[in-house]
């Protein structure tokens, strides 16, 4: 049986690593930086005995729900730009991980960008935010900003999406997380929001529960969209 002071120096170990590994920009450092490239998160995870057990470490570690690769946050911007979406908002955008990437793509790409958190990620204290996440509730702030296009990752279990889909401004909500609602969402919403998979934008990416679980997900207005 191993000694306690055994298993707190692994996981102090493990909490050191996490945090190498998932961080936000260091001075100095281009936009996507910080991000895992695909190949090592391909390696870090076929490492890994339970890629699921390891990731939600990884996510307790972090107080990161959302782990996108280094391609992927290009891909969602040319995502976007076909679109031609011009007000786009990160809605639970927690420490930063992502936004911290995606605000200049977005500013280079002639998007308005905002990142929004109400600073209440059940594994965030005492951790480091960006300082392009704004305090504040998504809810609240969609009719002020009035953006195109909502991404939000891994929203809070059997919070609604209803009021973002409804908002006049916005025509997507744009979804990361399970599908099926209850762990990321409401279920309901899965049977009354008009909605589909987007193949192109959950690959080179992951959630917290596990590659398998992950997909992102685009939600619309009926008669939108």
């Amino acid at each position: 049986m191993r000694g306690i002071d055994e298993t707190f120096r692994e996981r102090q170990e493990f909490l050191g690593r996490a945090r190498d590994l998932i961080r936000l920009p260091r001075p100095g450092e281009a936009p996507l930086d910080h991000l895992l490239p695909e190949a090592r998160w391909q390696e870090l995870i076929c490492q890994a005995p339970d890629p699921g057990e390891w990731l939600m470490a990884l996510s307790q570690a972090t107080g990161v729900y959302f782990f996108p690769s280094r391609e992927w946050v290009p891909r969602f911007i040319r995502y976007l730009s076909r679109l031609k979406i011009r007000r786009l908002l990160e809605a639970g955008a927690g420490r930063g991980y992502l936004s911290a990437a995606l605000a200049p793509l977005a500013q280079a790409a002639g998007m308005t960008f905002k990142a929004i958190d109400k600073g209440q990620g059940e594994y965030q204290a005492g951790m480091p935010v960006h300082p392009r996440v704004e305090r504040g509730d998504v809810f609240k702030m969609v009719p002020e900003f009035r953006p195109d296009l909502v991404f939000y990752a891994w929203p809070p279990p059997n919070q609604s999406l209803a009021p973002l889909v409804a908002c006049p401004s916005r025509r997507w909500v744009v979804v990361a997380g399970e599908a099926g609602g209850g762990t990321t969402g409401a279920r309901e919403d899965w049977i009354n929001l008009p909605h589909k998979k987007t193949s192109f934008l959950s690959q080179f990416s992951r959630g917290r529960t596990g590659p398998g679980r992950h997909q992102v997900t685009i939600f619309w207005s009926r008669g939108g969209g």
